[in-house]
């Protein structure tokens, strides 16, 4: 049994805690796009997201993950912790 009822909002506030950086897509010596997965404090998926990097970031890379992980953090507006 279902009833119609004027829509309302509800507001929810989830606490992300943790994310993963997995690379998608590559072209060397250009760009990339990488899956950003995001979780809440209880492991579980809150957002997928895909963030394209510039050439300008790429080159900036230089294969270093910790330079990666902390460009998705600044692009998603996260703050790293120790």
């Amino acid at each position: 049994m279902s009833s119609n009822i004027q829509p309302f909002i509800i507001t929810t506030v989830n606490e992300i805690t943790s994310f993963t950086v997995t690379c998608e897509q590559l072209e060397l010596f250009t760009n990339a796009t990488f899956r950003v997965d995001s979780f809440d404090k209880n492991g579980n998926l809150f957002s997928r997201q895909p963030i394209a990097i510039t050439t300008e970031q790429y080159l900036a890379w230089q294969n270093n993950d910790e330079y990666i992980i902390a460009l998705m953090a600044s692009i998603l507006g996260y703050t790293l912790t120790s």
